[in-house]
């Protein structure tokens, strides 16, 4: 009976102190990635549509500047007026990896960004609908070799993206 006493108020606060702990949103610095410094391999264009959108894949090379997982120029691609197809172009060999679509945006501002990454970090953030159905919101993903994707978190903004905890 006194087991009892003492195991309900820890049941208890287990039950509050737990939802909490689970909320945890990834942060850029928890993901930290060696940037890549060398001379940037030609893309590798293995279809008519990487083709032709040939100069995306030009113009991001050109700015020369990694924005993922030290290795990734992420090459956003248009899909419509509020939507991107994200791609990962690996600056070491070329290769593209091509992802979901991200879109249903509604509250944005001039400065939205429908992918977040650091050229510092392995995290990435998709922000919208993955091709186009399921949570409008903010999608964190750790981003492994070969561009595969490992969801970590999402947190659904329903497409208000001007109110929205600030990615970090």
């Amino acid at each position: 009976m006194y087991r009892l006493l003492f195991l309900l108020p820890a049941l208890l606060i287990a039950g509050h102190i737990l939802p909490a702990h689970a909320d945890i949103v990834p942060k850029f610095a928890d993901y930290p990635a060696k940037v890549f410094t060398g001379k940037p391999a030609r893309p590798r264009l293995h279809n008519q549509y990487l083709r032709d959108v040939r100069e995306q894949f030009d113009h991001a090379i050109g700015d020369d500047k990694i924005s993922a997982a030290g290795h990734y120029y992420v090459v956003k691609l248009p899909c419509g007026s509020a939507c991107v197809a994200p791609v990962l172009l690996d600056a070491r060999t070329g290769r593209i990896t091509e992802l979901f679509t991200v879109s249903g945006w509604r509250e944005v501002g001039d400065d939205f960004d429908a992918v977040v990454s650091r050229a510092s970090s392995r995290l990435i953030v998709f922000r919208g609908a993955r091709n186009e159905t399921g949570v409008i919101g903010n999608h964190y993903y750790l981003l492994g070799e070969g561009g595969r994707l490992k969801h970590l978190y999402t947190m659904n903004t329903d497409g208000n993206f001007e109110t929205s905890r600030k990615i970090e």
